[in-house]
């Protein structure tokens, strides 16, 4: 007997309802998403090296900390912040103040490690001048030509400039050589306005002597007003 189709099958069931969908709290998909950006963020940032501008412009000093380019500046800041001050300390920073007729002489390590501003000043400032064969400086501190041309004729020059130039060329350290030391009785107030100074009593390193000077005051300041080669230099 031939059975006919479909006539012992079982009645198909209807599919179980699905529950319904909860609906999506706004806060809850603020914050997933936040956190997405995040993450973006913090891949980028692995990848490059860089920061790019935080989302909603929170925290913008963590992006700045963690950006390559910003501590690469700060670094060159401080090279160039230390090569000033290494150079403002070691050589200084000349002014026309320093000119002893204008100031009274110089206050820094050029007149020695103890002496005043004034006359001791205007013969330090001199050497300091030489050392760094500033010949407009250095011969502005005699008060005269015929002084200058005393001067240059000593060293076999044709001018004062001419011989600025020939001694710096026998400076052997210009850092030593500016920092000429005055013996105790120099470094005393003098109790008159003409002084001499003979290069002979004062230490002097790292180049040659540069004579006697005889420094006066004019003004409120010290020149030299004449000048004689020493036994020592």
């Amino acid at each position: 007997m031939t059975d006919e189709p479909g006539k012992d099958l079982a009645p198909r069931q209807p599919p179980a309802p699905q529950p319904p969908t909860p609906p999506v709290d706004p806060e809850q998909l603020r914050q997933f998403q936040e956190f997405q950006r995040f993450q973006e963020f913090q891949r980028y940032q692995e990848a490059t090296g860089q920061a790019p501008k935080q989302p909603g412009g929170k925290r913008w000093w963590l992006v700045v900390l963690g950006s390559g380019i910003f501590w690469r500046a700060l670094f060159f800041l401080l090279v160039v912040f230390s090569a000033v001050w290494a150079y403002n300390h070691f050589f200084g920073v000349d002014d026309p103040g320093d000119i002893a007729q204008d100031s009274g002489g110089v206050t820094g390590a050029a007149q020695g490690l103890s002496a005043p501003a004034g006359l001791q000043g205007t013969v330090g400032m001199f050497y300091k001048h030489v050392s760094f064969a500033d010949t407009t400086r250095a011969c502005t501190l005699f008060l005269r030509d015929d002084t200058r041309q005393k001067f240059a004729n000593a060293y076999g020059a044709s001018d004062c400039a001419g011989a600025v130039n020939d001694l710096k060329t026998k400076v052997t350290s210009v850092d030593r050589y500016q920092q000429v030391m005055f013996p105790p009785d120099m470094l005393k107030t003098p109790t008159t306005t003409k002084v001499t100074i003979d290069s002979c009593a004062l230490t002097v390193e790292g180049g040659p002597r540069l004579g006697t000077f005889v420094v006066e005051k004019v003004g409120a300041g010290w020149v030299i007003t004449d000048w004689s080669p020493s036994t020592c230099g």
